[in-house]
């Protein structure tokens, strides 16, 4: 017999549960009348007739605790699966019966949940799909999806896999009381579960409250991917037609009608299950007593929004005491992940998620069109300090709404409203263009909107110093947004030059008419500091030297007429001045400016200044020192110093994590968390210690794959992904994760054979060969050796040449670390491998003298000792 999996396993998990919903005696008619295909008709009525001969009870959740099945169970309290103990019964379904369990040899605390296939039931399809859904599981690592624990067979042969025991609320009944933030937070949980699956390739495809549970704690906790869909095309799914499986209530359209489905399915479900915990009540087919009819509301009827529910269909209190609050975002954000039509759904559920976050946090979502009136009232509402109404006034006149109709008349006295509200609306509201979620597109949108009104109101605000001072202030916060921060304009330095240069010209315009404004002198330092590295990028480094000490001489006359009190923004300035200036003195391109040294006096005297300004609890800091410490670390490790580099490294990536956490929805924090995570993790698998690495690459690989799908596919962290991906891969291959690295180091290799492709030469060969030799590794820990072997020796035919050319230290360095690998692969011929090792080590010695995990290897081989990698 063929071996089925995929969609025909699928189908016949579908037919045989929908069978077993009707009477016994109908059965048969009722599969002989699906329509299915013969093969899948005969798989269903070979399991109704072991069914019948079993007679156990049909409950379909898995890890869930449900009522025992009121036949004898399959395994008795006090037998043996392995290492685990059965205590009792949990549930039954109709292929497999779950059982409580716990570790006879006292290995582990507490009691587990174990699936046992039944007897009768091991057909090849079933085993097939039973072996998916293990393989499934166990990719499945997250802290808010059940772990899978152990796998094996009974002593009878039937397959069995063990999971963590989940002791909880479905989902919908844990929201009952709850105030609507904490549903929320519920919600998000568990939508980083499901991403993380997303991620894994697999979509659930039955999102239900069952199947989500909430633990004493406040945990979510998702279950059952019995019926999860890999998206792997190695899963080897068929797509042919026929019954899929689905709960009605919470399916897609696209379910229903038998269509193929991916991971906007899973988001369809997950409005449904956030429109029920919000309401208490689905969107739709409500009155629905049948499957069919609950089908047929998914595709028929459209969502009601949840503000707008009669108070008489509607049972949880909570709703009408948050009514109100539902209106609006919540209602748009909801309405979009229920759209019938895929496309319109959001396409990630961390797009989604990052909606729900941003209403949470009072800022614009996506789920609506970003007019300027709208993001601004969110805006607003954020920064109450001023009074409502002149707040909104002012909004109306700088994005648009009634700029048209602004007469000479009133010219005078909205300007003076303006000036009032300046720092309140403007400035911050340039710092709220920073972190808009949604998608590059609406932000740089955004922004360009901001300057054509900017623009009309330059020109009718004359010489008025006072609003000239302002919107200088305005242009070189701009210009901070395109320049400094990841997450707006990217690498597009030519735009904020253009902001920075007419921020100074608006800035030293009115300077002398108001020498004592500090906020205009720290505007133009602001301005002036992108100049400078605008100056660099364009290789005119010495000229940029001179804006700095421009930009430097300007903060330091304010200070010396500001009291220490009102010192405190300039100060910060002057410590971001030395930073870009130490960086100018650590480029070793340019032998006048090589000069590192003098780039860690100015590192030193920048950080002491910051730490003299820090205050409890506040993270406003965190960025300019994550900034500070990454670059101090490269300094380092330029110079040989690993332990220091490594001190520094662990330390910026700490202080991006703070900033992170202070605002989590800032695009430009989270782009400083990737680079500096990354870094972290290349110096500190320099510095030997790939375990404190693989913590700082799992940051910089879940950011980057979340900012990438919010951001979608033309962004630059999706083209990020892959170069996250070599490190967190190498960081997972050296601490044994090995079927957690292979899929991350795949992924690198096959960008890397694009780049070979598309551009040949030696840095992608080098590239591609390097990381072939971390994934040997992985595979050796998977028990693969011919294929480690396979993908050594291809790693080892591109770095030979490579090596004998002018530039060859690094594939020396990739050779020895290949012949480590062959060693282990190979312990008759390990000895001739470590000698190889060592030879290459020297080679790339006497290029350049070795330091971190290649000085200690080579030290190593040269006493003899057995090392590896």
């Amino acid at each position: 017999m063929s071996v089925h999996t995929g969609e025909h396993w699928q189908q016949v998990k579908a037919l045989f549960e929908s069978a077993l919903e009707h009477p016994q005696a109908a059965r048969e008619a009722f599969v002989r009348a699906s329509g299915a295909d013969a093969a899948v008709q005969d798989e269903v009525l070979s399991l109704l007739a072991h069914e019948r001969a079993l007679s156990e009870a049909t409950t379909d959740d898995f890890l869930a605790p449900t009522e025992p099945a009121a036949a004898p169970p399959l395994l008795q309290p006090g037998e043996r699966l392995g290492a685990w103990e059965i205590v009792g019964p949990l549930g039954a379904g109709g292929m497999a019966e779950v059982m409580r369990a716990r570790r006879a040899d006292g290995a582990w605390d507490g009691e587990a949940a174990v699936k046992v296939l039944k007897r009768g039931m091991d057909s090849a399809a079933v085993l097939a799909r039973f072996a998916l859904e293990q393989r499934a599981l166990a990719r499945l690592n997250h802290p808010h999806i059940a772990h899978l624990l152990d796998a094996g067979r009974s002593a009878s042969g039937l397959p069995y896999f063990v999971m963590e025991l989940v002791r909880g609320r479905p989902i919908d009944q844990a929201c009952e009381g709850l105030a609507l933030e904490a549903r929320l937070a519920l919600f998000l949980q568990l939508a980083d579960a499901v991403a993380f699956a997303h991620r894994q390739l697999l979509v659930h495809r039955d999102l239900k409250p069952s199947n989500v549970l909430v633990t004493e704690d406040g945990q979510v906790k998702l279950l059952d991917f019995g019926i999860a869909k890999a998206l792997d095309p190695a899963e080897g799914e068929h797509t042919g037609a026929g019954p899929r499986p689905y709960t009605p209530n919470y399916a897609s359209p696209e379910q229903v009608r038998g269509e193929p489905v991916g991971t906007l399915t899973d988001i369809y479900s997950l409005g449904v299950l956030l429109y029920v915990m919000l309401t208490g009540l689905r969107p739709y087919g409500r009155h629905a007593t049948t499957p069919q009819e609950a089908a047929r509301s998914v595709l028929e009827e459209e969502p009601t929004r949840p503000s707008a529910l009669s108070p008489g269909l509607v049972t949880d209190p909570q709703w009408m005491a948050t009514r109100k609050r539902l209106k609006g975002d919540l209602d748009n954000i909801l309405l979009k992940a229920l759209d019938k039509a895929p496309a319109a759904r959001y396409p990630s559920v961390d797009a989604f998620a990052a909606d729900v976050r941003a209403h949470l946090a009072g800022l614009p979502v996506s789920a609506r069109a970003p007019s300027a009136g709208y993001l601004l009232s969110r805006f607003v509402l954020r920064h109450r300090a001023a009074s409502a109404a002149a707040a909104l006034a002012a909004v109306s006149l700088v994005v648009g709404a009634g700029v048209a109709g602004w007469q000479a008349h009133v010219a005078g006295q909205r300007l003076e409203q303006l000036r009032g509200l300046s720092r309140d609306v403007v400035l911050r509201y340039a710092d709220a263009v920073t972190y808009l979620p949604g998608g590059l597109v609406v932000k740089e949108n955004l922004l360009k909107g901001l300057l054509g009104q900017l623009s009309e109101v330059e020109q009718e605000a004359g010489d008025d110093a006072e609003w000239l001072a302002l919107l200088a202030g305005v242009y070189a916060r701009l210009a901070q947004v395109g320049g400094d921060d990841g997450g707006v304009s990217l690498s597009k330095m030519g735009e904020a030059r253009q902001h920075a240069e007419h921020a100074i010209t608006l800035a030293r315009q009115v300077l002398l008419a108001r020498p004592d404004d500090a906020a205009l002198s720290l505007a133009l330092s602001q301005a002036l500091q992108i100049r400078a590295r605008a100056q660099r990028a364009d290789g005119q480094p010495e000229q940029g030297l001179k804006t700095l000490e421009e930009a430097m001489a300007l903060i330091d006359q304010r200070l010396q007429r500001l009291p220490p009190a009102e010192q405190r923004d300039l100060q910060v300035q002057r410590a971001s001045l030395q930073i870009v200036e130490a960086q100018f003195f650590d480029q070793q391109t340019v032998a006048s400016l090589n000069r590192p040294e003098d780039a860690l006096a100015l590192y030193g005297q920048a950080e002491q200044a910051l730490r003299r300004l820090e205050r409890d609890g506040d993270a406003s800091l965190a960025p300019l020192l994550g900034t500070l410490l990454g670059a101090r670390a490269i300094t380092h490790a330029r110079l040989g110093r690993l332990d220091a580099s490594r001190g520094d490294a662990e330390a910026a990536w700490q202080q991006r994590l703070r900033a992170v956490q202070a605002e989590p929805f800032h695009t430009g924090r989270r782009d400083e968390l990737v680079t500096e995570a990354t870094n972290a993790a290349v110096i500190l698998m320099r510095a030997d210690q790939p375990a404190r690495a693989v913590l700082a690459s799992q940051a910089a690989w879940d950011t980057v794959q979340r900012l990438a799908a919010e951001n979608g596919p033309q962004s630059k962290w999706a083209e990020n992904l892959p170069r996250v991906a070599q490190h967190h891969g190498r960081a997972l291959a050296l601490v044994g994760r090995s079927a957690d690295a292979l899929p991350v180091l795949d992924s690198a290799l096959a960008y890397w054979q694009r780049q070979r492709e598309a551009k040949p030469g030696p840095h992608p060969e080098r590239l591609w060969a390097w990381l072939g030799i971390y994934r040997a590794v992985a595979l050796l820990g998977l028990q693969r050796r011919d294929e480690a072997l396979t993908q050594l020796r291809q790693s080892q035919a591109i770095l030979e040449p490579l090596s004998r050319e002018p530039k060859a230290r690094d594939a020396l360095l990739n050779l020895a670390e290949s012949a480590l690998v062959m060693a282990a692969a190979e312990p008759a011929a390990a000895p001739a491998w470590r000698q190889r090792a060592l030879q290459h080590y020297q080679a790339a010695d006497a290029l350049l003298a070795l330091n971190g995990e290649h000085l200690r290897r080579r030290d190593a081989l040269a006493r003899g000792e057995p090392i590896g990698l």
